[in-house]
């Protein structure tokens, strides 16, 4: 075979995988979708969800079906996908943590995220915010570290459980401004604010689902918003990366795939949901849960997502975290 015919056969194979994926793309979905959650019902990531589900329904013809499935870390929900059937019908909506802690905290032989999911779709991040009591003198970042500074030994910071992406921005702070810092974690953001309410700590670290109500009861103030820069709700509130760069705490949700999941199907779902993100009842409806549409590229979540696992991984090793075996 000539040089010519073999440049003809290829460029023939290269055209009929072309239109071999386009007609995937324009057939898919053929069934309804499932969206599985490992997370619980009520919950922000579960409104998302929903809400996103929803939009997505309506472009698509065909449902998309939410399954909570929390535990573990995100490995009971992962786990369920990765030994189901594959069909390019099954993806994963989850928070950060589940992609970025729980691959170094919970050792599992059923399921390895990195190795067993591909990324999909970023969908938005949401800032850490920190907030005191209303009665408290503290009203800037700078008074609430001199405030530490002067009491070492009695200054508590409140946040959710152990290892938890606020709890660890503890550690982040104090490293950053050269402040001893106590973190005190609870096992829900509810008691993590009933202790700086009832003044048993002196400032909560959580993101802002769960502080806006008290903000807006008046119970609780905002200090700061670990964001990269001022967010669009709260221009007047200052971002703590103003005064140290590496201060960026983000939580953030996504979606991901198991390995072997079409490019088509991957495509198609992270075109329409940046097209969803970009509607205005959907931005607005995010904002009240103090996310941030964030759409991205394929390749840029994917990158996203890798670096967030590297930074993540470091922390927690600078903590001294235990994996957990499971």
């Amino acid at each position: 075979m000539n040089a010519s015919r073999r440049k003809w056969i290829a460029a023939g194979l290269a055209l009929a995988a072309c239109l071999a994926g386009t007609a995937q793309a324009a057939t898919w979905p053929s069934r309804p979708v499932r969206l599985v959650l490992p997370a619980a019902a009520g919950t922000a990531p579960d409104i998302m969800a929903r809400l996103l589900g929803d939009k997505l329904s309506r472009i698509w013809g065909q449902p998309v079906i939410v399954e909570n499935k929390p535990g573990a870390g995100g490995l009971v929900g992962l786990a369920a996908v990765k030994s189901a059937e594959r069909d390019e019908h099954m993806f994963v909506f989850t928070p950060a943590s589940v992609l970025t802690l729980t691959p170094y905290m919970y050792k599992s032989s059923q399921v390895d995220i990195v190795r067993d999911f591909q990324p999909v779709a970023m969908v938005g991040i949401s800032p850490m915010m920190a907030a005191v009591s209303a009665s408290s003198p503290a009203n800037t970042l700078a008074d609430v570290l001199a405030m530490a500074r002067r009491q070492p030994d009695t200054f508590v910071v409140s946040t959710t459980f152990l290892y938890s992406v606020p709890n660890l921005a503890v550690d982040m702070l104090s490293r950053a401004a050269g402040v001893p810092l106590r973190a005190v974690p609870f096992s829900s953001s509810s008691q993590s604010i009933s202790a700086v309410v009832g003044g048993d700590a002196q400032m909560l670290i959580d993101g802002v689902p769960p502080i806006e109500p008290m903000i807006k009861g008046g119970r609780l103030k905002p200090i700061v918003m670990f964001s990269e820069g001022r967010v669009p709700n709260r221009p007047d509130l200052p971002a703590a990366s103003e005064s140290y760069p590496s201060l960026v705490i983000n939580g953030w949700f996504a979606v991901v795939a198991p390995q072997g999941t079409g490019k088509p199907a991957i495509e198609r779902v992270n075109r329409d949901l940046a097209t969803v993100l970009a509607e205005r009842d959907v931005i607005d409806k995010l904002d009240t849960l103090g996310v941030y549409p964030k759409p991205m590229s394929v390749d840029e979540f994917g990158n996203y997502w890798r670096a967030e696992r590297t930074r993540w991984e470091k922390v927690l090793r600078d903590v001294n975290a235990q994996p957990v075996q499971q």
